[in-house]
């Protein structure tokens, strides 16, 4: 079995997780979280004293494309478990290939080899606004300031240039509903069901 690789991207607050977890829900396709294959925070590059999350740099790219060639060719792999909370890693699982992948994340167009490897590449769009209105709706804390002054231009430099690189843009500014029906309609497109 050779699995169809999806990837989905756009800025944070997008809804790119919302999204594949509703798709994995209705079945037929099997999540793989890109989070999964950042750094533990002592080995991310550094704003002052703060870990810079919003680069290609805090994530182990190396890594994340070998085990989506091993996907690619059917193969298992050790996932990364990888907790948020304590930024880190925390352990490993095994991941078994599925017929339909779907890969998400920020910067998971940002190295040309990863890219590469999608039979379908997806860009989910909003606006900074809304994309940061929906952040702090699940993240009542989350730093405004940093959002402003490193997360928005980081994406505008390392996220946002790829969006041409996807296959289609799905409208994400709509309600939830919409873009799940926008979304089911590209697969089956592309997907041939």
């Amino acid at each position: 079995m050779t699995p169809f690789l999806i990837g989905l991207s756009g800025i944070s607050g997008a809804g790119k997780s919302t999204l594949v977890e509703h798709l994995e829900r209705q079945g037929g396709i099997k999540r793989f979280r890109f989070d999964a294959y950042y750094k533990d925070e002592f080995e991310c590059p550094k704003i002052g004293e703060r870990a810079h999350w919003d680069l290609p740099e805090s994530l182990h790219l190396d890594q994340a494309y070998e085990a989506l060639c091993e996907l690619k060719q059917g193969n298992e792999i050790w996932l990364p478990l990888y907790s948020r909370k304590e930024n880190k890693r925390v352990g490993r699982t095994i991941y078994d290939p599925a017929p339909i992948i779907f890969v998400e994340g920020l910067m998971l167009f940002s190295d040309k080899r990863i890219r590469e490897l999608f039979d379908l590449r997806l860009w989910l769009e909003v606006s900074e606004e809304e994309a940061l209105r929906r952040r702090l709706l699940r993240q009542p804390d989350y730093d405004v300031e940093y959002h402003w002054r490193v997360a928005a231009p980081s994406a505008r430099e390392f996220s946002v240039p790829y969006r041409s690189a996807a296959h289609t843009i799905i409208d994400g500014s709509g309600p939830f509903p919409d873009v799940a029906d926008q979304t089911d309609k590209i697969l089956h497109q592309y997907l041939k069901i």
